[in-house]
């Protein structure tokens, strides 16, 4: 499976490449970044973009690619404005969708969305993560699917600090119990991984559903990984 990843810089985003990466599964990933990445592989190729409203240059690339994760997105918190939130979170998102949709016409889309997220929602990111879920629909239909996770806890930190994760991290041990309201990056990311390399998630999902699917994915990509390592060191087997 080749797949693109929107947002790496973020804290899913660069879950998600942290965990795709450890998957044999996965013959290549593409991340589209503002800037070059801290992670280095062979399997990673970083696609340097100034203008995330224009993709169209990248649309060869995107061409070879069967599965886009996007983690694409700004906190309400960190946006300066109502249209700086927009802006990043559906313009850019609509931008990468359309140029994937005329290159790769049977390309697949993740998109990772926001518990609450509802078109008459009484906030206005609510209302916007909507607006880009059925964006999104009206051009894959039931190649998308969406994941709303409720707060996402960063595993490996965040570029910038949030006061909601110091409230939040003694709360991390009861996840399980709070299930239904909090996640993490990798249980995030780790049912993003599922959906591209063929395993089924209800769309929209929710914290409860992202973590079933996040365990299968565990499981799978445990198995994949043996079987390749087996298959490498008994070539005449494979």
């Amino acid at each position: 499976m080749r797949a693109l990843v929107l947002g790496p810089t973020g804290v899913v985003g660069d879950a998600i490449v942290r965990e795709g990466l450890q998957d044999t599964r996965i013959a290549s990933l593409l991340a589209v970044s503002r800037r070059p990445l801290k992670h280095t592989s062979p399997r990673l190729e970083t696609a340097v973009l100034a203008d995330f409203t224009d993709f169209r240059q990248l649309g060869d690339a995107i061409g070879r690619v069967d599965f886009v994760m996007c983690a694409l997105g700004i906190s309400w918190y960190q946006a300066a404005n109502e249209a700086q939130y927009r802006l990043i979170t559906h313009d850019y998102v609509m931008a990468c969708a359309r140029v994937a949709s005329i290159s790769s016409p049977a390309i697949h889309f993740c998109f990772v969305s926001g518990h609450g997220a509802a078109a008459n929602g009484s906030q206005a990111w609510a209302r916007i993560k909507a607006e880009t879920e059925h964006d999104l629909y009206a051009i894959f239909g039931s190649r998308l699917t969406v994941l709303r996770p409720g707060y996402i806890y960063p595993v490996h930190g965040r570029e910038k600090p949030y006061w909601g994760d110091t409230v939040m991290r003694p709360l991390m041990p009861f996840q399980s119990t709070l299930a239904r309201w909090i996640t993490d990056s990798t249980t995030v990311a780790r049912a993003v991984l599922h959906c591209g390399t063929g395993g089924t998630i209800t769309s929209p999902a929710g914290n409860r559903e992202i973590a079933a699917a996040a365990a299968d994915y565990d499981q799978a990509r445990a198995a994949a990984n043996v079987a390749h390592g087996s298959a490498m060191r008994n070539p005449s087997t494979a």
